[in-house]
């Protein structure tokens, strides 16, 4: 898989947070402490697994499982 398919952009990360501005999206990963880096264009970007390791995902224990559950609870 390539890496730019486990890099979540603005769209994504608004609709999670419901921030829909750079600077409100930044701070809202701050204050989860989820860890981003800014693109060119000043939006946050945020890998997958640091948003779902941050949202209490759980890796299963069944052998090729793809399925993951979601702690929404977690995040602020």
């Amino acid at each position: 898989m390539a890496i730019t398919n486990d890099i979540l952009g603005e769209e994504e990360l608004c609709a999670i947070a419901d921030v829909w501005h750079k600077r409100g999206l930044a701070a809202w990963l701050e204050r989860n402490r989820i860890p981003y880096v800014l693109a060119r264009s000043g939006w946050p970007r945020v890998h997958r697994k640091a948003l779902e390791h941050a949202m209490g995902v759980r890796d299963k224990t069944v052998a090729n499982s793809t399925t993951v559950d979601f702690n929404f609870d977690s995040i602020k």
